[in-house]
């Protein structure tokens, strides 16, 4: 069962951002990143949440509504522009749908920087746990775990012109970069981090037979 901060960010807002979301892929023939995706993305988000606010390190019951609005225009942007700089226009999608919300400057400014920023797949420094840009960025990579990964990286680094040749070698690196992260950020929930460790080994497998 959800945490009751989580399950009024829902009510609140799921229906009218699936919505929003659905429309603006209308004319983008994306599978990998459509609106399904934000949607999983959400789900991702939310069970981290849960995690977060069942164990205390997070009280504010605003983070779960910043949450499912980055969560459900994070990729947007890809509508415009399918390279790995489409949270530039992944924030301004979403900042003309926050002008329509009930949210402070320095929430909207929140997520904003969290869409704009969860595809810096660098990770210079550690991350914080409690923070929205960790979580919408780990909620993101979860995505790219598992079955669903294996398509999801497929087509995307297809759009993006890497070649078959060179796809597994560059697959296998970015997905064990973005376990790392999730590893090191959420290491407080070791069960959470086995099971996606099983997850990347799907799509690692994969892609390692593709190089043979």
């Amino acid at each position: 069962m959800s945490h009751p901060f989580i399950e009024a960010a829902e009510k609140k807002y799921r229906h009218r951002l699936t919505q929003e979301c659905s429309s603006l892929f209308n004319n983008t023939h994306l599978p990998s990143h459509d609106h399904l995706h934000h949607s999983r993305v959400w789900d991702n988000a939310s069970l981290l949440l849960s995690r977060l606010y069942d164990s205390g390190l997070v009280t504010d019951p605003r983070l779960a509504e910043k949450a499912i609005i980055a969560a459900y225009f994070h990729d947007t942007g890809l509508t415009v522009n399918q390279g790995t700089g489409h949270g530039t226009e992944s924030r301004q999608i979403c900042s003309k749908f926050l002008n329509k919300c009930d949210l402070d400057i320095s929430d909207r400014n929140e997520i904003l920087d969290a869409i704009e920023k969860h595809d810096d797949k660098s990770y210079r420094k550690l991350s914080d746990p409690s923070s929205l840009a960790a979580i919408i960025s780990v909620a993101d990579d979860m995505d790219a775990f598992g079955t669903t990964g294996i398509g999801r990286y497929i087509e995307i680094y297809s759009v993006r012109g890497v070649s078959d040749e060179a796809m597994p070698e560059m697959v296998i690196s970015n997905i064990n970069t973005r376990f790392r992260h999730l590893e090191s950020t959420y290491s407080m929930f070791p069960d959470l981090v086995e099971e996606q460790k099983r997850r990347v080994e799907t799509v690692t497998d994969y892609f390692s037979k593709k190089k043979s």
